[in-house]
């Protein structure tokens, strides 16, 4: 019951000895009676779901860090949540950036939608300054290195509008759109992220600010491409 986040053990065995947890049924009044992984264990009437993996899409806004930083405003003051503490973020965006994050305590699943040997694609919506151009887009799907020689792999662009464009990557390092962006000759005004793999921001009606909490069979449409 500590682990599944009832309480402290000594709470748990407070509630314990008030005769207010029950297992299969039946009262339990000792606190090292053993729970069964079937067991059904309810307090007050209220059933207890054992600890497990959390799988949470966020809409982050702008003006958050993606940390849990104690200095920033950070996005995890959205994050009312009973697995707050253990809970991490799958891949940061910057303060100024905003859009699609997720958040799980799962670090296996985070591995894999980070790694770059799983290719997995982020999509970025980005309103522009200056004008996009055939040669631009076939000079970012050849892949781009840097003067410093930092090299990103090839991104995809597609043009939506005069001032809005669909960016493509499948790494994500430090500062990437926004260095592709640069390197093209573009000024960014405004950057959002909409896709990680085959999960969607869309398919989720979630205002700036907002989160839902997702099984893993809905999560792992992020490891899809």
């Amino acid at each position: 019951m500590s682990n599944a986040k009832v309480g402290s053990r000594k709470q748990v065995k407070k509630l314990i000895k008030e005769k207010r947890v029950k297992v299969n049924g039946s009262i339990v009044t000792k606190p090292e009676f053993n729970v069964d992984e079937n067991d059904e264990v309810f307090v007050d009437d209220i059933e207890i779901i054992p600890h497990h993996n959390v799988y949470i899409v966020f809409n982050k806004p702008s003006g958050f860090t993606s940390s849990k930083s104690e200095y920033e405003r950070n996005i995890f003051e959205f994050i009312d949540h009973p697995y707050l503490d253990e809970l991490h973020i799958v891949g940061r965006l910057d303060k100024d950036v905003e859009g699609l994050i997720l958040i799980t305590n799962d670090g296996n699943f985070t591995h894999k939608v980070i790694s770059p040997k799983s290719n997995i694609e982020k999509e970025y919506i980005v309103k522009i300054e200056g004008i996009l151009t055939k040669e631009m887009i076939e000079i970012a799907s050849n892949g781009i290195t840097l003067n410093n020689g930092i090299k990103f792999k090839p991104a995809k662009i597609t043009k939506i509008d005069d001032e809005t464009i669909s960016l493509v990557i499948t790494e994500g390092k430090f500062h990437e759109v926004k260095l592709i962006v640069g390197f093209l000759g573009l000024k960014y005004k405004k950057i959002k992220r909409v896709r990680i793999g085959k999960l969607n921001l869309n398919d989720f009606n979630l205002n700036l600010g907002e989160w839902k909490e997702i099984d893993y069979n809905t999560a792992k449409k992020a490891l899809e491409s």
